[in-house]
């Protein structure tokens, strides 16, 4: 995880703790959800860039 990543959950949950109704509090938990599947694809993405990057047989 990234010092970003952590950074914008810390401000989501912060945010999603202000909340009085149900439905924005339950908005701004989605996104951390957005959020953290965005960082997983793209810590996938790049160790498959990585790994085609380093296969001998496509030198």
């Amino acid at each position: 995880m990234t010092e970003q990543s952590e950074w914008l959950r810390q401000q989501i949950d912060q945010l999603a703790g202000q909340q009085e109704k149900f439905t924005e509090r339950a908005f701004w938990l989605a996104l951390k959800k957005v959020t953290a599947e965005q960082e997983r694809r793209s810590d996938q993405l790049s160790g498959e860039v990585d790994g085609r990057t380093w296969r001998p047989d496509h030198w």
